[in-house]
C-alpha cells in the first residue's frame, strides 16, 4: 500500500512538473491542458470514488500551490468533486470501452474548468469574463480529450502493477 501511495504521488508530481514546465510552451490561445485533472479522472475511473476523491484532493492542492493564482482550496474542491463523481460513474462505464473514458475526459475538462472559473468569479476574481470562461473550458476539454488515451493507459499500467490492496481500500 505504501508503494502504491508513493507511485501515485510520483505520478502527481510528474504531472504537475509537466503542466508547469512544458505545457506553457504548447498552449493554444493561452490555454493549456490540465494534466492533473486527467490523472484524477483516470484514478477515479480505474479505482473508484474514494481513490478519486483522495487523488483529486491531492492534485487540486498541487494546482492551488503551484499553478493557480486563485484562493488556496478552490482547485482542491473542484478536483475532489470530479474525482469522486467519476469514481461513482465507474460501474456504468464498460471496462474495455475506448470512447467512454475519452468522453469523460472531455466532460471533466469542460465542467472542471467551468466550475473552477465560476467559483473564482463568485470569490471576486475580476480577470475572468464569461467569454474567457467559455473559451477556456472548451480549449481545456479538447486538450484533455487528445491527451486522455495516453494518461489513461499510463494509469492503467500503474494501477495493475501497484493495485489497491487491503480490507476496505478497494471501493
Amino acid at each position: 500500500m505504501i508503494l502504491r501511495v508513493l507511485v501515485v504521488a510520483l505520478l502527481l508530481v510528474t504531472a504537475a512538473l509537466l503542466q508547469t514546465a512544458l505545457f506553457p510552451f504548447v498552449s493554444l490561445g493561452g490555454f493549456r491542458p490540465d494534466l492533473l485533472l486527467l490523472v484524477t479522472l483516470a484514478i477515479g475511473l480505474r479505482d473508484g470514488p474514494l481513490a478519486g476523491l483522495r487523488v483529486g484532493f491531492s492534485a487540486g492542492l498541487l494546482v492551488d500551490l503551484l499553478v493557480s493564482q486563485s484562493p488556496v482550496g478552490l482547485a482542491a474542491l473542484v478536483y475532489t468533486a470530479i474525482g469522486f463523481t467519476v469514481g461513482l460513474a465507474r460501474p456504468y462505464v464498460a471496462p474495455e470501452s475506448v470512447t467512454a473514458p475519452v468522453i469523460l475526459a472531455f466532460l471533466t475538462g469542460l465542467l472542471g474548468t467551468a466550475s473552477y472559473g465560476v467559483l473564482a468569479l463568485l470569490l471576486g476574481e475580476d480577470r475572468i469574463t464569461p467569454l474567457l470562461l467559455l473559451q477556456g473550458s472548451f480549449a481545456v476539454a479538447l486538450y484533455n480529450t487528445l491527451l486522455a488515451p495516453i494518461v489513461l493507459a499510463a494509469v492503467r499500467v500503474l494501477s495493475s502493477r501497484f493495485p489497491l490492496s487491503g480490507p476496505g481500500l478497494v471501493d
